[in-house]
C-alpha cells in the first residue's frame, strides 16, 4: 500500500486540480502557459545556495544551474533535463529534488533551461540541447557521466541518446527516465481509464503540449516521440512510472520494447512520483543513486 503521505498528496491534487488546470488543452491551454511564463522563473533556494556549490552560466542565452556538493568530491555527474511538457519552465519540485541529490546523495547537476514552444519547437529545441550536449562532453574531458530527466524532459533525455549515438558521438554511461513522455501520440486506450485517477496531468493536456512542441514534425519524429525511435546501442536504462499516471503506458512500451532496462512502476503513485519527498520518493532516489554509482564504476 502506498505510504500516507503519498497517498494524501495524490488525493490534495486530484481534488484541488491544480497541476491539472495547467495541463487541460482547449482553449485556456495557451492563456495557462502565458500566465505561469509570466512569474519569475524559480531558481534553487536559499536553503540550497548555503549548502551546496550553486553556479549560474549560459548557454545559447538560456540559463544553466549546476548544483554540487560543498564539502566533498562529487560521486557523479548528471546531466539533467526537467520536465514541464516543453512548455513550461523547470518548477519548485525540480530544484528541491536537484538538491536533494546533490546534498545527501553527491551528485554534481548540470540543469539547462531549454529554449520552450511555443516559441521554439521539437526541431530547434533538439538541436538546441544536442548543441549544449556535445559542449557538456567537451567540457567533462570524457569524464563519464550519466543523463536524466522527467517527464518531457525524460523524453528529450531519450531523444538525445538516440541522437547522439546516431551521430556517432560519446554517449552517458547510463540514462535515468522519471516517468518520462516518449510518444507525443496519447493513442493508448489506458490512458482514458487511468486519467480518472491522474492528479496532474489530462490527455487533452498532453495532446495539446505534444502538437505545439511537434510543429512541422510528425508526431511520430523520435526527435520528439523516442519511442518510435530504435534503442539498440543506447547506455543501460533505468526507467520509472506510475499505476495512477497517463504516461505509465509510454513506460511499459519502453519496458516491451527494451526488454533491458531495468523498469520501477509502482501502483497507486502519480507522475514524476520520484522527485517527490514521500517515502516511495526517497527510495526511488536511492536506487538512482546506486544505479548511477554502478554504471560509472
Amino acid at each position: 500500500m502506498p505510504s500516507l503521505i503519498a497517498r494524501i498528496t495524490g488525493f490534495v491534487l486530484r481534488t484541488t486540480g491544480i497541476y491539472r488546470k495547467m495541463f487541460t488543452g482547449g482553449p485556456q491551454f495557451g492563456q495557462n502557459i502565458a500566465k505561469a511564463r509570466s512569474q519569475p522563473l524559480p531558481e534553487p533556494n536559499a536553503k540550497a545556495r548555503r549548502k551546496l556549490h550553486v553556479e549560474q552560466s549560459e548557454f545559447g542565452g538560456r540559463p544553466v544551474w549546476t548544483l554540487a556538493p560543498k564539502d566533498r568530491e562529487p560521486s557523479a555527474h548528471i546531466l539533467y533535463w526537467h520536465g514541464g511538457g516543453y512548455v513550461y519552465p523547470a518548477a519548485d519540485v525540480h530544484w528541491a529534488f536537484l538538491a536533494h541529490m546533490a546534498q545527501v546523495h553527491g551528485w554534481a547537476v548540470t540543469a539547462p533551461l531549454y529554449p520552450l514552444a511555443p516559441e521554439s519547437d521539437a526541431e530547434a529545441i533538439t538541436n538546441w540541447a544536442m548543441e549544449f550536449y556535445r559542449q557538456y562532453v567537451d567540457d567533462k574531458g570524457g569524464a563519464p557521466f550519466i543523463m536524466s530527466g522527467d517527464s518531457a524532459g525524460g523524453g528529450l533525455t531519450a531523444a538525445l541518446a538516440q541522437m547522439a549515438r546516431d551521430a556517432g558521438d560519446a554517449n552517458a554511461a547510463a540514462l535515468i527516465l522519471i516517468c518520462p513522455w516518449l510518444t507525443l501520440d496519447p493513442a493508448h486506450p489506458d490512458q482514458a481509464r487511468i486519467e480518472r485517477r491522474d492528479g496532474i496531468l489530462t490527455i487533452s493536456g498532453i495532446t495539446d503540449a505534444g502538437r505545439i512542441y511537434a510543429a512541422n514534425l510528425p508526431l511520430t519524429d523520435p526527435r520528439c516521440s523516442p519511442l518510435f525511435g530504435q534503442w539498440h546501442g543506447l547506455p543501460p536504462i533505468l526507467a520509472f512510472g506510475g499505476g495512477d499516471d497517463i504516461l505509465v503506458t509510454d513506460a511499459r512500451a519502453l519496458k516491451a520494447k527494451h526488454p533491458a532496462t531495468l523498469y520501477r512502476e509502482l501502483p497507486a503513485m502519480l507522475h514524476v512520483w520520484p522527485i517527490f519527498t514521500f517515502r516511495e520518493s526517497r527510495e526511488a532516489q536511492t536506487e538512482m543513486a546506486a544505479f548511477a554509482a554502478s554504471a560509472l564504476t
